[in-house]
């Protein structure tokens, strides 16, 4: 008897081990899926980026550098450019005839709004103000942790405010926001929050920050199917850090509250930061709103979308200034 017995012991003992090995691959997977959405997102939260600044003069444009204040008490730091309406001689003078102010926001990390005096010159030279924000927790600006545009948007709260409090005819144009990368997806959190932005200029814009996230450990070589079940994970912990209310707002579902105001996607079909397909979605999400949309695509991978060489001289990127030219010429 006890022979007939040591095979079902044995059996007993082999779907015991099977178990545990099951068991420990389902635990470490649980782990790594915690783990890597948790990485990346100490790269980004509960810390300030200290960001190479740049003087207006160097781009050929004087600028005042003011400080804003936020809803929730967070001092910013922003400079402000005028039109050049020239005097007699040629030379740019103070505001007088400005179409309007158009606000411009960087990205997560780098470079600092202040590399965008380059914008703000060109604009300029075409009758435009400028409010150069520098977001929180990034430079001259206050702030402990990025919020990965889900918080910035009360730091654009706050420019529109000053400008709705200026004493001069500013108070009474158009305001229009024009980021890129994360600085693009705040601007669209900021127009479907702030009724007074009257269009929206997007580069390179994602749908999510979760959704980049995902897209980019592709790119590090991570399956997609991996990837794409570390989502959640990825939500807790941002929820956790930024606020569940905060992230209830997603740059993709903003369009849907542009109440017909006009909004150009700008993007470049090999973007590797953020892939081309937010740009589809978002563009999709645009036209079922409906908004008043353009678009503008370039091929290659131009994250900035501008070519790199005309980066300190946009307006030298015929194209692409004219896109935004036109654009803003609607307002």
């Amino acid at each position: 008897m006890s022979d007939s017995r040591k095979p079902k012991w044995r059996h007993k003992r082999k779907k015991g081990s099977i178990i545990y090995v099951i068991g420990v691959i389902l635990a470490l997977t649980l782990l790594a899926l915690v783990a890597l959405p948790l990485y990346v997102s100490t790269l980004f939260l509960n810390q300030r980026f200290t960001q190479g600044q740049h003087d207006s003069i160097d781009y050929g444009i004087e600028s005042e550098r003011i400080t804003l204040t936020t809803s929730d008490g967070i001092e910013i730091a922003a400079w402000r450019t005028y039109a050049a309406n020239g005097d007699d001689e040629g030379e740019p003078t103070a505001p007088q005839h400005t179409k309007g102010t158009v606000i411009i926001l960087s990205g997560i990390q780098n470079p600092s709004v202040t590399a965008f005096f380059s914008y703000a010159n060109m604009l300029s030279e075409h009758g435009w103000d400028t409010l150069l924000i520098e977001m929180r927790a990034r430079g001259h600006s206050g702030g402990n942790s990025i919020g990965l545009g889900y918080t910035e948007w009360r730091d654009v709260q706050a420019g529109v405010e000053y400008l709705l409090e200026d004493e001069s005819e500013v108070r009474e144009l158009p305001i229009v926001v024009m980021g890129t990368s994360a600085g693009a997806s705040t601007a669209l959190l900021a127009a479907a929050n702030i009724p007074e932005i009257d269009g929206v200029i997007s580069i390179s814009g994602y749908t999510t920050f979760t959704d980049a996230y995902v897209d980019n450990a592709v790119h590090t070589g991570i399956p997609r199917f991996f990837a794409d079940m570390s989502r959640p994970f990825m939500n807790v912990i941002l929820g956790v850090q930024i606020g569940f209310e905060e992230m209830e707002r997603k740059p993709i579902d903003a369009v849907e509250n542009f109440a017909g105001r006009p909004l150009l996607l700008m993007h470049s079909t090999e973007d590797w930061q953020v892939p081309f397909t937010h740009f589809e979605e978002l563009k999709a999400a645009a036209e079922e709103a409906p908004v008043e949309l353009s678009t503008f695509v370039r091929e290659g991978d131009w994250h900035f979308v501008v070519y790199d060489q005309y980066k300190e001289n946009p307006e030298s990127d015929s194209e692409f200034a004219q896109e935004i030219l036109s654009f803003l010429d609607q307002f």
